[in-house]
C-alpha cells in the first residue's frame, strides 16, 4: 500500500450531518419576512388589477344602458305636442319624457291613476307591471335602479326580443321582486332622470349641467356649464356601494361616498 493510500484511509470522512449547517433563528425570520412581503405585494397587485377590471366592466355596462336611454331621451326634441307656446311645448315634452323614463315608483303610481288613453305604450307597460306586483312590498328606497330596469326591459327601450344579448348582470338586491341591473360589485345601477344638482368631477364647485331646461327653445349648448343641457344620469356606487347623492344627484353635504361613483358623464367631465 502506498503512502497516499495509507494517508487516505487514515483521514476521517466527514458525515452528511457535519457538512450541513443549521439555519439560525434570525435567518429563518428574515426569510419568512421576505416571503410575507412578496406575498403582500402580489396580493396588492392582484387587488388593484381586479379593481381596475371591475371598473372597466362597470363602465361598459353603463355605456350600454346610456346608449339605450339617450336614444329615447333625444327623440323627444322632435316630437309634436299640443301646446300654445314654446314654453308650454317644453313643459309638455319634459312631462312626456318623465313618464316614459321614470326614476321613482311614485311617478309610475301617478301614471297608474290615469286612464289608459292618456298613456303612451311605454307607460302602459309600466302600469301593467306596477299593477301585477304587491305594491306594499316594493322597496321605495331602491326605486331608481328598479325603474331603470323597468324602462329598458319592460318599456321596450332595449328593442330586443332576447335581451340576454345585452350581457348585463341582473339581480334583486332588496328581494322585493323588482329586478335591477348590477355593476361589477353586484350593486344596483342607479338612474336619475333630472340630475340638476350633479357636480363632476367629485367636489367640483359648479353644477355639471346648465340651469336651462331641456326641450325649451334652442339655446347655446354650453350655457356656461360643462355638461350643457341636462340629461339623464346613469350611475354606479363603485366599490363602497354607497351613492352619496340626493334625489337631484347633488352630493350629500359632508359625505365622501360619491367620490368613487362611476357615471355616464365621467369622460365629458375630464375635458
Amino acid at each position: 500500500m502506498s503512502f497516499f493510500e495509507r494517508f487516505s484511509l487514515a483521514r476521517p470522512t466527514p458525515t452528511r450531518a457535519a457538512c450541513q449547517r443549521a439555519f439560525s433563528l434570525v435567518e429563518v425570520l428574515v426569510t419568512v419576512a421576505i416571503i410575507l412581503t412578496l406575498a403582500s405585494m402580489t396580493m396588492a397587485a392582484v387587488s388593484v388589477a381586479n379593481g381596475s377590471g371591475k371598473k372597466v366592466r362597470t363602465r361598459t355596462v353603463i355605456a350600454k344602458i346610456d346608449a339605450i336611454i339617450m336614444a329615447q331621451y333625444e327623440s323627444y326634441a322632435g316630437r309634436s305636442v299640443a301646446a300654445t307656446s314654446d314654453a308650454a311645448r317644453g313643459e309638455a315634452l319634459r312631462t312626456l319624457a318623465k313618464g316614459d323614463l321614470p326614476d321613482t315608483w311614485s311617478t309610475v303610481a301617478t301614471l297608474a291613476a290615469k286612464s289608459e288613453s292618456e298613456l303612451t305604450p311605454h307607460q302602459r307597460a309600466y302600469v301593467a307591471v306596477w299593477k301585477s306586483v304587491d305594491q306594499a312590498q316594493v322597496v321605495v328606497s331602491n326605486a331608481s335602479p328598479e325603474c331603470l330596469f323597468l324602462a329598458v326591459m319592460h318599456g321596450g327601450l332595449a328593442d330586443c326580443l332576447d335581451c340576454d344579448s345585452l350581457r348585463i348582470e341582473v339581480g334583486d338586491t332588496d328581494n322585493d321582486g323588482m329586478p335591477e341591473f348590477l355593476d361589477a360589485w353586484n350593486h344596483p345601477i342607479a338612474f336619475v332622470h333630472a340630475p340638476s344638482g350633479l357636480r363632476l368631477p367629485f367636489n367640483s364647485n359648479a353644477n355639471f349641467f346648465s340651469s336651462a331646461l331641456p326641450f325649451d327653445p334652442v339655446v347655446a349648448t354650453s350655457l356656461g356649464a360643462k355638461g350643457g343641457l341636462m340629461r339623464p344620469l346613469i350611475v354606479s356606487a363603485g366599490t363602497d356601494g354607497a351613492l352619496g347623492l340626493g334625489a337631484d344627484a347633488s352630493q350629500i353635504p359632508g359625505s365622501n361616498e360619491s367620490r368613487d361613483n362611476l357615471t355616464n358623464f365621467d369622460e365629458e367631465a375630464k375635458l
